[in-house]
């Protein structure tokens, strides 16, 4: 039988006290016809965060749509659609395809229409057939029909043409002197002789004191910092003014090698965002050099979360930093007459990426503006260059194993250089908008698509979970359905790892991250599945890439977790356990923590024995030892723990304890840096936990976690980076912490 569709419109700048229905067929964000504005872009990106749960909820039981929709030029702002309007409506684009990499059973889809078309009707009629096809991700809309987007390959033809700018022209390069912006100001250096007006937010270079003279270790440094404070240091501020010191060496490095190249560096420290400093910099450096005759826009911050787990603080930084920046520098050089303009865009615009929307809408719009700036400037050069990750710069060596992983190649510093130098030598009017990916060895010119390669190869085993095989699942139970906890999440990835490698140790993990919860409900069954990669030495240890995945409603399999565990083939000493700090006696007695004011855990949950003391900054607490797998599951992998999964599941809970006093709001992990483990397992008489705080705010805070052996103080395991999400709605989920349906 047909069901009525019922449509609301909802205002973006009422979004305040908005509660979405209970449930939502689709959601469909359209360009307002007056144009998009950054609040604009940062309200519809509010909006599906709260319309998150149920759209999800919905695409579960039936099916659900996510929709924007531009108003550039009906192809998504190409030249050959006609004059571009609205570019920051581009921005919309990329909360689709982030969507579509997170929300894995909505059907996310970007649309653009041209603000030249003749039958609006018509127009409304063919997006609704199209959003409800199964058809490509972007669509545009004109006069001419329908239109979607292709890659196609473009070389460099011809001879190599002269550098755009000779000796002493002015360039100005936001994004500092180190990493990526400082290869490229190198490069040009040396090509071109020029002046380069170096923007960054570190501050500009000083003279290093005299007692660091000739320390270039770590460990000299940090010692020559103690040693010549004013007052102690704690370890974070000591840490702080390392990574200030390497800092400041990169940037005088940089400077320097510019001037051996044949260049002239100037470095101004400034926020991209204050256009009123960026124009008196500008300004000033104008007026001695001359105008300005080139722009390189490289200047970009990341701040990795999910969508549901992202602030609109870390959005509008993100953006902020990328757009706002951008706009200074056009406004500080709107009458100079420039040869050449880049902007660094990136690949997440382009393709999306899961964690990454507010860096996708912000490169977006940054392409769009690009394709403005080339119709406005015809006799410049504009580039707008969708790099791939870069071996540097924002490109940890986390994130390049990462990468690497994930079959993905990293743009080599000096030839992402010289390719771009290439291309700014290149005559005006060509293709703006480029994405550049690095290259394979053995197929350097794959298209995008080819060169990501599936890096989980190996079945470890699958699972038929459901609460009457599980019936620890019971006792872990928010907004009325049984959840798995993120410690047996753990404990199964590290049995996969080993499953597939026999004769190792359980070791820890790296980069542990929970993509999708499994939720269940009674008589539920949930088929999962955990794979491997292929195990790679690194440092003495082995590291196995692992996925927890399940499949929807539809049959696609999806991600619950993934995480690189770490195995050995001999448990190295522990490292020294975090001192004991003196803090506040915890001001609730024990029988109330397990009350779902606090937290929801049942009975096989009920981990914590005694909370130590808790302060604005730790908690710490002695935490019982988790019974044997019999007892928890009906027929367990193993007969005893990799990991104790009531210890961990009670830090965890030591978190929520700590939130609460300190935010009046519950919290829920979402992701750990780094686990290490020195004992094959936990003591048979528990253990403490020390938590420490590193940084924190209403929202989310991060931590790391010692678990100590309470007779000897050794250090059995460490949790580094430890993130959870801090929410004041998660408190009558917690409350609701019994099965539905169940007395």
């Amino acid at each position: 039988a047909l069901k009525k569709l019922v449509a609301e419109k909802i205002d973006l700048n009422r979004l305040d006290g908005l509660t979405p229905p209970e449930k939502l067929a689709g959601l469909l964000i359209l360009a307002p016809q007056a144009g998009v504005d950054d609040l604009c872009l940062q309200n519809a990106f509010r909006l599906m965060q709260l319309a998150e749960p149920v759209l999800n909820a919905t695409a579960k039981q039936t099916a659900a749509v996510l929709a924007t929709v531009s108003r550039l030029n009906g192809r998504f702002g190409l030249s050959d659609g006609g004059p571009l309007k609205d570019a920051p409506s581009g921005g919309l684009a990329g909360l689709a395809k982030t969507a579509g990499h997170e929300w894995s059973e909505v059907s996310c889809k970007a649309f653009d229409l041209s603000a030249e078309i003749d039958d609006l009707d018509k127009a409304a009629e063919i997006l609704v057939a199209e959003l409800l096809a199964n058809g490509g991700q972007e669509i545009g809309f004109s006069n001419q029909g329908l239109f979607t987007l292709k890659l196609v390959d473009e070389s460099l033809a011809g001879e190599p043409l002269e550098s755009p700018v000779n000796y002493g022209d002015l360039v100005v390069i936001s994004g500092g002197a180190r990493g990526v912006t400082a290869e490229v100001a190198i490069a040009l250096a040396a090509s071109s002789r020029a002046t380069l007006l170096l923007l960054g937010r570190s501050a500009a270079p000083q003279a290093e004191p005299t007692w660091l003279d000739g320390l270039t270790a770590e460990a000299e440094i940090k010692k020559a910092l103690i040693a010549n404070a004013d007052a102690p240091l704690k370890p974070r501020e000591i840490g702080q003014r390392y990574q200030a010191i390497l800092a400041q060496r990169e940037i005088r490095s940089s400077l320097q090698r510019i001037k051996e190249a044949g260049g002239q560096a100037i470095y101004r420290s400034v926020d991209l965002r204050d256009g009123d400093a960026v124009l008196a910099v500008i300004q000033e450096i104008r007026e001695e050099y001359g105008p300005v005759k080139g722009l390189i826009h490289g200047a970009g911050v990341l701040a990795d979360r999910l969508i549901v787990d992202k602030t609109v603080e870390q959005f509008a930084q993100v953006y902020g930093t990328k757009i706002e920046g951008l706009r200074n520098l056009l406004a500080a050089v709107a009458e100079d007459d420039l040869r050449f303009m880049v902007m660094f865009s990136s690949s997440t615009g382009r393709y999306g990426r899961t964690g990454q929307v507010d860096y996708a809408v912000a490169n977006e719009v940054l392409n769009k503006v690009a394709q403005e700036q080339a119709g406005l400037r015809p006799a410049c050069r504009v580039l707008s260059l969708n790099w791939g990750p870069w071996d540097g710069g924002m490109v940890t060596p986390a994130l390049k194993k990462l990468f690497a992983e994930e079959g993905v190649a990293v743009i080599d510093l000096k030839a992402g250089a010289d390719y771009l130098l290439e291309e700014i030598a290149t005559p005006a009017g060509g293709p703006v908008e480029l994405v550049i990916l690095g290259g394979r060895e053995e197929a350097a010119t794959d298209t995008p698509a080819q060169s990501l390669e599936n890096i989980y190869l190996s079945r470890a085993f699958e699972l038929d979970v459901s609460i009457e095989q599980y019936p620890f699942l019971k006792s872990h139970v928010i907004a009325g359905k049984a959840v798995l906890p993120m410690a047996l999440m753990i404990e199964w990835m590290a049995h996969a790892a080993i499953h597939n490698n026999p004769g190792l140790r359980f070791h820890g993990f790296n980069d542990l991250r929970v993509l999708k919860g499994v939720s269940l409900e009674p008589g539920q069954t949930h088929s999962l599945q955990l794979t491997t990669g292929t195990a790679f030495k690194s440092g003495g240890v082995y590291v196995v890439p692992v996925e927890l995945s399940g499949i929807n409603s539809s049959g696609q399999q999806f991600v619950h977790s993934r995480a690189k565990m770490v195995l050995a083939a001999k448990l190295p000493e522990g490292q020294p356990a975090m001192k004991s700090q003196e803090m506040p006696a915890y001001n609730r007695a024990m029988e109330q923590i397990y009350h779902p004011e606090r937290l929801f855990h049942g009975p096989d949950f009920h981990g914590i024995r005694e909370v130590i003391g808790c302060s604005n900054d730790d908690i710490a607490a002695l935490v019982r030892p988790a019974q044997p797998p019999t007892e928890w599951i009906e027929q367990p992998l193993r007969n005893s723990w990799l990991a104790d999964p009531l210890a961990l599941d009670s830090s965890f809970q030591l978190m929520i304890l700590w939130s609460f006093e300190r935010y009046q709001s519950a919290s829920l992990p979402v992701f750990a840096g780094r686990y290490r483990q020195y004992r094959e397992q936990f003591p048979e008489t528990g253990a403490e936990i020390r938590v420490r705080v590193t940084s924190q705010s209403a929202s989310q805070a991060v931590a790391d976690i010692d678990f100590v052996d309470p007779t000897s103080g050794a250090l059995i395991a460490r949790i580094e980076g430890y993130e959870c999400v801090i929410d004041a709605s998660l408190n009558a989920s917690f409350q609701r912490n019994k099965l539905q349906g169940a007395a």
